[in-house]
């Protein structure tokens, strides 16, 4: 693969280059967010609260993003979400009034939403129809390492014996570099050829098809919400862990998609890829049951990880089966209409895991199970009869 990547062109890199840099600092923000969260003083309310009006501001911008990506280009408009992002990262760094924070989540929301439907198009733009498979294979890998490599250094406040009065500042600071390195990676869009042409039309209108798996997306987001998103906080809550042993638990699971994932289309092959998908997701359900129910961090850890494994596992293969169901000209809107709703429903999500947790730490585990187990039920039996896929 290092040989065809050498022969692929400057604006195909520079993405590949963003790729890595905005994985780094991601993978050291996503650990410690919530820590971080936490020891200002947030209880699981705010957290949930939090997210939801990150989930309710990037929502409410996707469909102006992908608007004026369409009339003015892509690659002006990712540049242009760090007007949001940035200032809402200070703000969110800032020890300052709860409001500053809702702001802060709230700009870093608009701002997901115009790096959301820019970058992943601008790549495959930029890339010769016959390179695609390569490219994405690429991107997949490239941006599994940089989560890795900035996961690996959440570590650092434990193994430098910062005492838990001092931690919060460190997870401050170190958030500030992953939010630098994150941005430096934009640096390369200036390399970028942006093929866009003359503006494009844009309508919204939806098939009976995509609104249905649509629905069904945003049930998965629903239950996904109330724990999933949360889950470094229950962790904290429930076993008095750090940083250090949650980025460990995420590296562990990161390196565990990659063979799973590449598993996943064998198990597809034997059943079909609408049985492949249910198995899969219906045996993690008893996974995030018993992370409720386990003893000790390292334990819920590990039930936790085959669970993540597992449902991530069939994210590919629904991925295939959504592109067989939709017809070539609703991609796009399908797209965003698909994030439109996960962001809203996972948003609702997290703020009901949040006051469930507020009552008992284990309550939004049952919900969320709960929630899996209707959804798997529901596209089995709306999805059954198209024997086609």
């Amino acid at each position: 693969m290092l040989d065809k990547l050498k022969t692929l062109e400057k604006s195909i890199l520079a993405l590949l280059a963003l790729v890595l840099l905005s994985s780094i600092g991601n993978g050291i923000i996503n650990v410690l967010i919530q820590p971080y969260l936490k020891h200002i003083g947030l209880d699981p309310r705010e957290v949930g609260l939090l997210q939801f009006i990150s989930s309710v501001a990037t929502s409410l911008s996707l469909v102006p993003a992908a608007y004026t990506s369409d009339r003015y280009g892509r690659k002006k408009i990712a540049i242009g979400s760090l007007i949001f992002s940035i200032p809402g990262f200070i703000l969110i760094l800032l020890p300052a009034e709860r409001v500053v924070l809702y702001v802060g989540f709230a700009l870093l929301g608009v701002g997901n939403a115009m790096t959301a439907v820019t970058l992943n198009p601008l790549l495959a733009d930029v890339t010769p129809r016959e390179k695609l498979d390569l490219v994405a294979s690429a991107s997949q890998i490239i941006g599994l390492v940089g989560s890795l490599l900035g996961m690996a250094l959440t570590w650092l406040p434990q193994l430098a014996n910062i005492s838990l009065g001092e931690i919060a500042v460190a997870y401050r600071m170190l958030m500030a570099l992953g939010g630098a390195v994150s941005v430096s990676g934009f640096t390369f869009l200036l390399l970028v050829r942006d093929p866009y042409g003359a503006p494009r039309g844009f309508k919204l209108g939806f098939s009976r098809e995509t609104l249905l798996l649509t629905s069904l997306s945003a049930l998965t987001a629903l239950g996904a919400g109330a724990s999933i998103w949360m889950i470094n906080y229950y962790f904290m809550s429930k076993f008095l862990v750090e940083a250090g042993e949650l980025g460990t638990r995420m590296m562990a699971e990161t390196l565990l998609m990659i063979p799973s994932t590449s598993l996943a289309p064998l198990v597809s092959e034997k059943l079909g890829t609408l049985r492949a998908v249910v198995l899969l997701q219906s045996a993690s359900i008893p996974f995030i049951i018993a992370t409720a129910f386990s003893p000790d961090y390292l334990v819920a850890a590990t039930v936790f990880t085959l669970r993540s494994v597992l449902m991530n596992a069939a994210n590919p293969l629904m991925w295939s089966l959504t592109m067989r169901i939709i017809g070539e000209e609703e991609r796009s809107r399908y797209t965003m209409l698909n994030m439109l709703g996960w962001q809203l429903a996972g948003g609702v999500g997290a703020a009901i895991g949040g006051w469930l947790m507020s009552i008992n730490l284990d309550y939004p585990l049952f919900f969320t199970s709960l929630i899996y187990l209707t959804q798997t039920i529901l596209l089995y039996l709306i999805l059954h009869r198209k024997t086609q896929v």
